[in-house]
């Protein structure tokens, strides 16, 4: 039987250099910098920052088109092909950091189901750190060469796993969902959990999302940090310098004069966040990024949601214990499924909650940024399920406490 294949969903640009080259983006590690392989052409995805900033403005690039969709492996063809000793390169629909995590734990199982398969992705961009964290793997965090395209015998495009485009208004887990399209059993996770206190126990505070939907009050994170810092743990504070509210949260946040605290306004790549998540002894973390790579090395903790559920994005994984805004009101309660603001149609920008209007006035992303707006709704006026938080901190201190035995 011919194998099925057909052009990938995603579009790629083609292009050419009369010159060497090498690029890398600043928050990935410097050892996962890729250069050209004297190749005639290279592809990358259309939607990288690659081709909308880099290629763009380099003199000895030669863009060739924009509409490639090479040949991938159909969706219905996943589970019936065999992988073993194949080369089976990836495309990695986008770079958020949950997501790509799911995919690690995915390609975990993969590789135990295939052990002689060689593996790859492409266009792993910012989370390039997270699929490193595989044992040998190749990462194209930006192009790849026709010369090593044509070393694979199997393309197969994520980007048609259905409802992924929807991620936006209804969180989706990848792992689980990848697993069950490959008809793959997950990998078995350790037995057991212990967030017992240990002295000079180690324990980080990850409070901010990409949205303020998710991001953690700082009157919370303030109370909490010092809790924990007056048991005598050694408490850090992990901000997110990439985002442009992180200051005014700061600032709001406070500073702290105990001995046993630090903040740390981020880190310039996600294998320094990687790393850092690796040697905690436990974890407090708002719904992002860190909370799922705490998934990676069952890393033990409280993981704190609001308007995504926890059950969905947590799944399987039990190394953190599950804190849900309990919000109830006129116009929605949590986990409503958002995982961005949305906007009416005369630009109004927020949740039901905060604009008061059901969900249907909401059919669309905003348009534009506004800083203001952001700064003021993670620190000033957050939507009802984040300040929920505050209005239910004591049930929240005694779950802590509880959970770490102090």
């Amino acid at each position: 039987m011919p194998e099925k294949r057909h052009p990938s969903r995603k579009k790629f640009t083609r292009f050419s250099s009369k010159l060497p080259f090498q690029f890398g983006l600043p928050n990935v590690s410097p050892g996962l910098t890729q250069a050209s392989d004297g190749s005639p052409t290279y592809l990358t995805r259309t939607t990288s920052l690659l081709r909308q900033q880099v290629l763009i403005h380099a003199p000895s690039v030669k863009i060739i088109s924009d509409t490639v969709q090479p040949d991938v492996l159909t969706r219905d063809a996943w589970a019936d092909t065999g992988f073993d000793r194949k080369r089976v390169l990836f495309l990695i629909p986008d770079d958020a950091i949950g997501d790509c995590v799911g995919m690690v734990l995915f390609l975990r199982a993969f590789m135990v189901k295939y052990p002689g398969a060689k593996i790859a992705v492409l266009n792993s961009g910012s989370a390039s750190d997270i699929f490193a964290t595989l044992p040998d793997i190749t990462v194209f965090q930006l192009f790849i060469s026709a010369k090593r395209l044509r070393t694979f015998d199997y393309l197969i495009d994520f980007s048609e796993m259905v409802g992924w485009k929807d991620i936006a208004t209804m969180p989706v887990n990848p792992e689980e969902a990848l697993c069950e399209a490959f008809g793959i059993a997950p990998i078995p996770l350790a037995s057991g959990r212990s967030s017992k206190q240990l002295p000079g126990m180690k324990i980080g505070i990850l409070p901010m999302a990409s949205s303020p939907l998710r991001t953690l009050p700082p009157a919370l994170v303030r109370e909490t940090t010092e809790i924990l810092a007056q048991t005598g743990f050694e408490v850090t504070l992990i901000l997110n310098a990439y985002q442009g509210v992180m200051k005014k949260y700061k600032d709001t946040i406070g500073s702290f004069k105990t001995p046993n605290i630090r903040i740390i306004d981020g880190f310039k790549t996600i294998g320094n966040l990687v790393s850092f998540i690796r040697e905690q002894d436990y974890v407090v973390l708002a719904d992002s990024g860190p909370a799922h790579i705490t998934k990676l090395f069952q890393t033990p903790g409280i993981g704190i949601y609001t308007s995504a559920s926890a059950r969905i994005l947590q799944g399987r994984h039990q190394n953190l214990h599950l804190w849900q805004s309990s919000y109830k009101g006129d116009f929605c309660e949590a986990p409503c499924g958002l995982a961005k603001l949305r906007a009416t149609a005369s630009g109004k920008i927020g949740c039901m909650g905060s604009l008061s209007v059901p969900i249907s006035e909401l059919n669309n992303l905003p348009n534009n940024s506004d800083k203001a707006l952001a700064e003021r709704l993670v620190t000033e006026n957050p939507v009802p399920c984040v300040a929920d938080l505050v209005h239910q901190k004591e049930r929240f201190f005694a779950f802590l406490c509880a959970d770490l035995e102090i």
